[in-house]
């Protein structure tokens, strides 16, 4: 039993140093894995900060072009600005002349269904009243005598 239980010491003992061989392999592939992923992240890192920073000279080129041509463009904006002032005035004269010629067309429209109205409604009351009047006959023109 003594070299029973000698065999199963033994066996242990194999068994935990391979699995601490094991262990330690791991952790060396580990530490080499994150030194070689921490390597190829400082590379990302380094090369978005250099396109950052060739990014961000681009933009100042074009903010320094955008700010000298701006004079030019304003003046031809000032300018588009004041034809278009013009051409609203213009045409707001227009709209206000249609708009007058509509009103006086309309109001004489209207004055003309109005006064064909009142003609009709003048011819009514001809007739109405010609109906309504109480017409004076020669019999009852003559006075009848009166009766002492």
């Amino acid at each position: 039993m003594s070299q029973a239980f000698i065999d199963f010491c033994e066996g242990l003992k194999s068994t935990l140093l391979a699995l601490e061989e094991r262990i330690e392999k791991a952790q060396a592939a580990l530490s080499s894995g994150a030194a070689r992923a921490s390597n190829e992240a400082q590379a990302h890192i380094d090369e978005a900060a250099e396109h950052l920073k060739k990014f961000k000279a681009h933009a100042s080129q074009m903010a320094e072009a955008v700010r000298a041509d701006l004079p030019n463009r304003s003046e031809a904006v000032n300018d588009k600005l004041e034809e278009l002032g013009h051409e609203a005035r213009v045409a707001m004269r227009h709209a206000l002349v249609f708009l007058a010629e509509s009103a006086s067309k309309g109001a004489t429209g209207a004055a003309g269904a109005l006064q064909a109205g009142a003609k009709q409604a003048q011819k009514i009351a001809d007739q109405l009243r010609h109906d309504s009047a109480l017409t004076v006959t020669p019999q009852d023109a003559t006075p009848s005598p009166t009766k002492p």
